[in-house]
């Protein structure tokens, strides 16, 4: 675990959270301050005060709010499927297992669960795992690795990890579906007192994983993974 802490202090160093950028919608459901002008403050905000309405709202409006607008998941359209599969998630959190059915959307599902307990959950997103899973397979003795969603980056499709990882013949496995979500918040939540102190929340931890994948992490496969093919 210090290698891990160590690898993400320095990463905190190269990667400011402050310049966290992610546009907040103009038709976000609460108000953002008008002193708050850069997108991390406004994040900050929006993680903050969101449960506020989330929590009480059996229409399910602010959640298909939190996917398809702040989300940018347009895919996750409203219907009765898709009611029910956030119903069903909400009551699988508390049971701390989810079903495949609520992992195979866990990455538009987990950002519901982030606003409504930003103390607990954070956002399962394809390039947080990216960064998280580079991380542990190097500098972790245990090299248990977490599911990634399919995600849209471009740079990163470039750079296959499982590919990658198989292709050093080291031992590793990756959590299943029931318990990788609940796993990934409570080491964020561990990891998030380490970086940033006693007070952090997950989604600091998030943040920083998010940032680095398209950046540090690219970087660091390109100065440290090389092939050779024999004919």
């Amino acid at each position: 675990m210090d290698a891990l802490i160590n690898a993400l202090k320095e990463l905190a160093k190269e990667l400011s959270l402050s310049k966290f950028e992610w546009d907040i919608p103009n038709n976000c459901p609460i108000s953002i301050p008008a002193e708050l002008k850069d997108g991390h403050s406004k994040n900050i905000f929006l993680k903050e005060n969101f449960y506020k309405i989330i929590l009480n709202d059996s229409t399910l409006t602010s959640h298909y709010w939190a996917i398809q607008e702040w989300g940018r998941i347009g895919s996750f359209k409203k219907n009765d499927k898709n009611d029910r599969r956030i119903i069903n998630f909400l009551t699988e959190l508390n049971k701390k297992s989810l079903t495949r059915h609520s992992f195979e959307c866990i990455s538009s599902l987990s950002k519901v669960a982030s606003f409504i307990n930003p103390n607990e959950y954070a956002i399962y997103d394809s390039r947080a795992i990216y960064t998280l899973n580079w991380l542990i397979f190097n500098h972790s003795k245990q090299k248990e690795l977490f599911p990634q969603p399919i995600g849209r980056s471009s740079e990163l499709a470039k750079y296959d990890m499982q590919t990658i990882f198989r292709l050093t013949k080291a031992e590793f496995s990756y959590k299943t579906h029931k318990v990788a979500f609940h796993h990934y918040c409570e080491l964020l939540k561990k990891l998030a007192h380490e970086i940033f102190g006693i007070n952090s929340k997950p989604y600091q931890i998030e943040m920083l994983l998010f940032m680095a994948a398209p950046t540090s992490i690219i970087s660091q496969i390109e100065s440290s993974v090389a092939l050779s093919i024999s004919a």
